[in-house]
């Protein structure tokens, strides 16, 4: 097993021009000496402790004891985060994590520093579609299938707050491990997942669960954002946020504009909110609303002033959460910060939220694009080399051409040419007929008629197409087996996969040096 890279996509982050929307800062020396060097948090040891606590119940390796006490001593972290999806569904979560534990790595040998990997759960997300389902690779039928866990359940509360049904975690398990197949990891994957669905009870314990046993041992610190002991912890921010929430959305307005007029893309983050806030976590998550009167907020079907949601915070924090434009903000008001790893998107919009932080007098983290991986087997190296395809950008429109050109060379053009000649000769020949038309024999009988005849036609070049493809259906079916592997839906495989279909276990990630170039992992 070997790793390459390539250039793929484009890291907005890198374009100097765009420097000024994060904070001035890159991954350079400079810069990492500048976000090192910031004071430390006074809650960062209560921070450390709740974290510890929580983590405990999953039994911590001295790894993770280490990281968690250098934590608690205000030692910079390195962070990302994500959804709890689907036993750590798609892919680009392991890889998320891969890249916190490379810059790290990177830290200490380059800087002589000792950061701490942490990875949060967004337990206070509600998007529960997003998390329910996964997809893998049906080798013998060479077809993407979905797996669901309960696809008509609604879920309206946090995901934190959902506790799954056992029995239909392990039949979701269950599907899921039939398109891994038979083998000795599949076996202790079974045994070790089974385990953690029984002893485990809400849908982010079990992420949480399954996230530990991949990485305890390289010291993952994983946060889980909905705690009862952490929302406590950040009733005085979460209330600062509510009394700034004008500044910080006039802050979010402009600095969005400013940011999409300068790298002329367009707006990542969508929201019609004014506050930023979210409320009723245990029943049905819902954004606060500042209304026209004044010193009025619509909350669900509740209409209450300033100082009672102020209250409500301080007396149910467990019901408030963050959206995308605070969650940012509070993660920096929470963690002392050195690097922020995120996907693209996620790159952007912390780039349209530059004019936020200091509204909350919050400095922003070196914010760098997560490591993209994509997995080339045996079997996809000898398909790549066969049809003469280069893995870049364009290997989607590369497959597209290939399969129009083998179906191109085996069309004799004659034949359609014919076919069409014959339709014209035809409408040609059904017009003396029209001049006979009366009350006996109407135009309506001749036009139907002659569609059946041009229908037949029709169908004659179709059949022809169809036999074409049907004479190439091994070629065509390996080059839409290569598109389905690499690019499923245009997009790289690690969107959309299940990480399980590229066992952890089976490669060694420390050679690598953080990129933002494409990495391939051939094995």
């Amino acid at each position: 097993m070997h790793f390459e890279t390539i250039d793929f996509s484009e890291n907005l982050h890198n374009i100097t021009d765009n420097k000024q929307f994060y904070g001035g800062l890159s991954y350079d020396e400079e810069s990492i000496k500048e976000v090192l060097q910031r004071p430390v948090h006074s809650h960062t040891a209560e921070l450390g402790s709740i974290i510890e606590t929580d983590m405990s119940q999953y039994g911590l390796s001295k790894a993770q004891q280490h990281n968690i006490e250098l934590l608690k001593k205000g030692h910079k972290v390195v962070i990302a985060g994500q959804q709890a999806g689907l036993f750590m569904s798609p892919s680009y979560i392991i890889h998320k994590i891969v890249s916190i534990l490379v810059v790290v790595k990177e830290l200490k040998e380059k800087h002589g520093y000792d950061a701490v990997p942490v990875f949060w759960v967004a337990g206070e997300d509600h998007d529960y579609e997003e998390v329910n389902h996964t997809h893998l690779y049906d080798t013998y039928h060479r077809r993407r299938v979905k797996v669901n866990y309960k696809p008509n359940l609604t879920v309206p509360m946090s995901i934190g707050f959902y506790n799954y049904d056992k029995k239909a975690m392990a039949e979701a398990l269950d599907k899921i491990l039939r398109y891994i197949g038979d083998s000795s990891y599949a076996a202790e994957l079974k045994k070790q997942v089974t385990a953690s669905i029984e002893r485990c009870t809400s849908w982010t314990e079990l992420f949480h669960s399954l996230v530990h046993e991949t990485f305890k041992n390289d010291g993952l610190v994983i946060f889980n954002s909905h705690l009862e002991a952490v929302r406590e912890l950040e009733v005085p921010i979460m209330q600062n946020m509510f009394k700034q929430h004008k500044a910080i959305d006039a802050a979010f307005k402009e600095g969005q504009e400013e940011f999409i007029r300068t790298v002329n893309k367009a707006p990542v983050i969508q929201t019609e909110t004014n506050v930023h806030l979210f409320a009723n976590a245990a029943s049905a998550r819902t954004l606060i609303t500042e209304t026209e009167e004044e010193n009025a907020y619509v909350l669900g079907d509740e209409k209450l002033n300033k100082d009672e949601i102020l209250k409500r915070i301080e007396q149910s924090p467990i019901e408030f959460s963050n959206n995308v434009v605070t969650r940012p903000l509070m993660q920096e008001m929470l963690f002392n910060t050195a690097v922020f790893l995120g996907g693209g998107a996620e790159v952007a919009y912390w780039g349209e939220l530059h004019k936020v932080f200091g509204v909350m007098e919050t400095d922003m983290p070196i914010v760098l694009k997560r490591m993209e991986f994509i997995h080339v087997d045996d079997r996809i190296s000898k398909l790549l080399e066969r049809y003469e395809l280069t893995l870049d950008s364009s290997i989607t429109d590369q497959i597209q051409a290939r399969k129009e050109t083998l179906i191109k060379t085996h069309t004799n053009d004659q034949v359609l040419d014919e076919i069409e000649r014959v339709k014209s000769s035809l409408e040609e020949s059904f017009k003396p007929l029209y001049e006979y038309a009366d009350e006996y024999f109407t135009s309506g009988i001749i036009d139907g008629n002659k569609k059946r005849h041009l229908n037949e036609l029709e169908y004659l070049k179709k059949r022809y197409s169809v036999d074409i493809k049907r004479s190439l259906r091994t070629e065509l079916n390996n080059l839409d087996e290569l598109s389905e592997k690499l690019m499923p839906n245009g997009a790289l495989q690690e969107r959309l996969y299940h990480p399980w279909q590229y066992p952890a276990c089976n490669w060694d990630y420390s050679p690598l040096s953080y990129t933002d170039k494409l990495t391939i992992i051939k094995s």
